[in-house]
């Protein structure tokens, strides 16, 4: 079965400015959940999707897929997480194929642990 991870990531924020590259306990936001993903053996591949160049660079350094930058269209306030998911989907399955699963993975969820991700995929997995 072939799951991927979508971390939808952008630039804005009303509340906190670049909140998903801001240290939370020594490393930035996206990090803790980017570090989760690498561990969870049935995911394929992880990739970003996000309008930040510095989270671009950021996700190259830690050898996270970030095939383009996000449209500004999908980047405000209103745009809701389904939308950028599709978007992804749409890219994905012209590039590769379709996948069995999309995991989408919010880096605004940090201390999410490793086996609820597993148990998760299990659920899909069965039904």
């Amino acid at each position: 079965m072939k799951i991927v991870a979508l971390i939808p990531a952008r630039k804005g924020s009303k509340r906190i400015k670049r909140k998903n590259l801001r240290n939370l306990a020594g490393k930035p936001l996206i990090d803790w959940t980017i570090k989760t993903a690498k561990k969870v053996k049935n995911i394929n591949s992880i990739f970003v999707s996000t309008d930040d160049e510095q989270i671009i660079k950021y996700c190259k350094k830690k050898n996270i897929n970030v095939p383009w930058k996000r449209p500004k269209s999908l980047s405000g306030d209103k745009v809701n997480s389904v939308s950028v998911a599709l978007h992804f989907l749409n890219w994905y399955e012209k590039k590769y194929t379709r996948p069995d699963g999309l995991l989408l993975l919010q880096p605004t969820s940090p201390y999410r642990e490793k086996k609820s991700i597993e148990n998760a995929i299990n659920i899909f997995k069965k039904n």
